[in-house]
């Protein structure tokens, strides 16, 4: 099942931009937007009905049965399109995989009876047949009754959203999210919801549910004030990228450390979504990453000043839970408690590397390829990628580079990956052969100095 979500969540989060630029259009142009404008407002809906659906379909084909997949799922998805006047996002996202891999499934049982010489001619053949067979199965059997289903969701969303349980999603979410699940929460459950009920209502609390920074920058103050000096440059700059970057991957490492700062983060989540609940407010689009900045852009105009209320109360009470859990369980937070945590630069020389620490003897070949991995790919990867070209760059170093990938996307021809140590074990188990690095946290500045040493020694003979 996890799998499974991976492969929804890394669908949706391929095409966000497509969910931001809509989201833009609407508060800006929409209905209820800054400047409302009918000319404009009128490619909102085009672009959840047709464009947003039929690149997912696209995307989904595309990722298991290459182009001609995702060509055969964008044909497809037309059917179950016509059937609903409701955006078809669920449905491109539950059955374009199945779609791109039948696809692949046909060109390899075909193929060694293709004629010499017909190859092209044959496989678009095939895929055109396929392609118009779904795109009527999808309208005639599938469609009515993926439509029926869409009807009961958005009803049963509804029902949650105006009920006393929807609070109540703290206690799995926040949990869920510090396990490194945010992205198949938020890209895979969230985003393909959120936007169902945005078209029915211009807007939705769903978005929040998973995007509120206040919990975990909660978290992150608390260890900010109970902090020894020398520690606190690195948490105050964790603490500004998972506000205002978005990152929220940062603070994961800071609760996983003391599990009992589990109940701060669901403090807090209730908090937010009692307070975005109680004012009936939501955002018109998914906030990826789930910067204050951006959250505050995708609201509406007459919600932005309680979604900051909601942020700001949920912080408070994150923080006031954060704070009694630290002091009562070390009033110094001593070394021991630390200990997982990189010093500061001028203790740098008296903490072991962590390159030495985790480098496999077996693995002494050159480094020009490094690969920054993280469960998604996507944000705290994407940061130390960036972190490392720039210290890379720094030292001088050459030919090396550097990209950013999910743990299942790591490429073979990798030569040192590079990965949160929490999530070590996990990559370790997909990928034995591959040197492996874990870091404290993918947005500690000094633990790559260590991985810029590593490169150094291994290429210096070249």
């Amino acid at each position: 099942m996890n799998r499974i979500g991976r492969i929804y969540s890394s669908i949706v989060f391929q095409n966000i931009s497509i969910m931001i630029a809509v989201g833009i259009l609407n508060i800006l142009f929409g209905p209820n937007g800054w400047k409302p404008d009918t000319v404009i407002s009128q490619f909102i809906d085009p672009i959840y009905r047709y464009v947003l659906p039929l690149m997912l379909a696209y995307t989904g084909g595309k990722l298991f049965g290459g182009h001609s997949g995702g060509i055969v799922a964008n044909v497809a998805m037309i059917g179950l399109i016509m059937t609903s006047d409701m955006p078809m996002t669920i449905g491109a996202i539950l059955f374009s995989p199945l779609i791109g891999w039948l696809s692949a499934w046909i060109e390899r049982r075909t193929q060694d009876y293709i004629p010499i010489g017909s190859e092209l001619l044959i496989s678009n053949l095939i895929d055109a047949v396929l392609g118009i067979s779904l795109l009527l199965a999808g309208y005639f059997m599938i469609g009515p009754l993926m439509n029926d289903i869409l009807k009961q969701i958005n009803n049963g969303l509804i029902m949650l959203v105006e009920s006393v349980w929807l609070p109540f999603l703290s206690f799995i979410i926040e949990p869920a999210k510090v396990m490194f699940l945010n992205n198949l929460i938020n890209h895979g459950i969230v985003a393909p919801f959120g936007i169902q009920q945005t078209r029915e209502l211009g807007k939705s609390v769903i978005f929040l549910v998973e995007a509120n920074p206040g919990p975990g920058f909660g978290v992150l103050l608390a260890y900010l004030v109970t902090a020894r000096k020398e520690e606190e440059p690195a948490l105050r700059g964790t603490a500004g990228i998972q506000i205002f970057g978005g990152i929220h991957e940062v603070y994961f490492p800071y609760i996983l450390m003391k599990p009992t700062l589990f109940l701060a983060v669901i403090a807090g989540g209730f908090t937010g979504i009692t307070l975005f609940q109680l004012f009936n407010v939501g955002l018109v689009s998914t906030a990826s990453p789930a910067s204050i900045l951006l959250i505050l852009f995708l609201a509406p105009q007459e919600d932005a000043l309680f979604i900051l209320l909601g942020i700001g109360l949920s912080a408070f009470v994150s923080y006031i839970v954060a704070h009694f859990i630290l002091v009562r369980s070390d009033a110094q937070r001593s070394e021991t408690s630390m200990e997982p945590f990189p010093l500061p630069l001028s203790e740098k020389n008296e903490r072991p590397s962590i390159v030495f620490r985790d480098e496999q003897p077996s693995s002494l070949s050159p480094i020009h390829h490094v690969t920054i991995s993280c469960d998604g790919g996507m944000a705290s990867s994407a940061m130390g990628a960036a972190i490392l070209r720039r210290k890379v760059k720094e030292a001088g170093l050459t030919n090396i580079q550097i990209d950013h990938r999910s743990i299942d996307d790591i490429p073979s021809y990798t030569d040192l990956v590079v990965i949160q140590e929490q999530l070590k074990k996990r990559m370790n188990h997909k990928h034995q052969s591959v040197p492996t690095v874990g870091l404290n946290s993918l947005s500690n500045l000094l633990e790559y100095d260590d991985i810029v040493l590593l490169i150094k020694n291994r290429n210096q003979s070249e």
